[in-house]
Formats: C-alpha cells, structure tokens, sequence
C-alpha cells in the first residue's frame, strides 16, 4: 500500500490498480485491512490521507442551527395554550404584516431594531421570529439582530408559508 507524501510540496501519489480500497478511520497506528472492491475496469485512484477534523464541522453547524428553529405546530400549540413568556415577531415590512400575520405577532423589521425600539421588551421572553418562507432571509436578520441585543430568539421554521400550509388561523 501507498503512503502519504513525505512534506506538502509533493504530489499526492497514485496507485495503479485494479480495485478501490476503502479504509475505516484511523484509530491507532496500528496497520488496518481493506476492503477491495473491482470495477469494471483497471483505473488509476488516487491515494487519499484520512484526516480528522478537530475544529466543528458543517454538519454539526447545520444542526445546531436547526435546533434554533421552531415548528409550526409547536408554535400553535404554545399560541393556542396561551403559555407564557411567548412573543411572535413577524419581520416582513410594514404593509405585508397589516395584511395577514400570525396570531398575536407584533410586528419587528431588522433595519428598525435598536436598543431604543427594544425597550420595552421583556428580556425574559422566548422571541419566534418569522417572515414569508424558509427562503426570506428577513427572520434571520431579526433574530440575529434582537440575539444581539440579549433576546433569547428562535425562528419559525418554514416561515408564513409553512404556518398556512398546516391550516393554521392567521389574523389581519
């Protein structure tokens, strides 16, 4: 079996062979087997150094993003059993909030948060931000904007247009 380049400058080998070897990660210095498996044909396949990632990788980024979101029926039920310490903030402008919006959402543009619009707000309050769908951008710059200001923030997932296709009331 091939081994890694002796420094960074060299080329990474290439083995001639006749089947892939897939390796397990690396656990030890001890020798691992492989497992061989023949393609139609002879091809050349590059010998590949397993690495381990130290810092987080985009997986686990992804995930603790998804854990900062919300579920609509989660949502509704909270709405519905009037639990406390709850606040809906829609993001959209102005005119698209008058025209329909969550039950009980107030209304929280990013580009007009600051500390003196946030005043009032209770800092002990769970903030579920939202906007049209899971594409609008305008609920991530609210929550980050109100998390920046000390609010503990979650958004909707799937927005407005994930609240109306599980048939839940919106107000106008």
């Amino acid at each position: 079996m091939l081994t890694a380049p002796a420094t960074a400058d060299e080329f990474a080998p290439v083995a001639e062979t006749t089947h892939l070897e897939l390796l397990p990660p690396l656990e030890s210095a001890e020798s691992v087997e492989a497992v061989h498996i023949s393609p139609a044909s002879p091809t050349s396949v590059p010998v590949a150094q397993v690495v381990t990632p130290a810092a987080p990788t985009a997986r686990i980024h992804w995930i603790g993003s998804f854990l900062d979101l919300r579920h609509p029926a989660d949502l509704y039920a909270d709405i519905v059993a009037g639990t406390p310490g709850l606040v809906v903030v829609d993001a959209r402008y102005p005119e698209a909030y008058a025209r329909e919006h969550l039950p009980g959402a107030i209304n929280l543009p990013s580009r007009e948060l600051d500390e003196t619009v946030t005043a009032g707000l209770s800092r002990d309050a769970l903030y579920v931000v939202y906007c049209w769908d899971a594409r609008c951008r305008a609920s991530t710059k609210t929550a980050n904007r109100l998390e920046a200001l000390g609010f503990k923030v979650k958004e909707l997932h799937g927005g407005l247009e994930a609240w109306r296709k599980q048939g839940y009331p919106t107000e106008r």
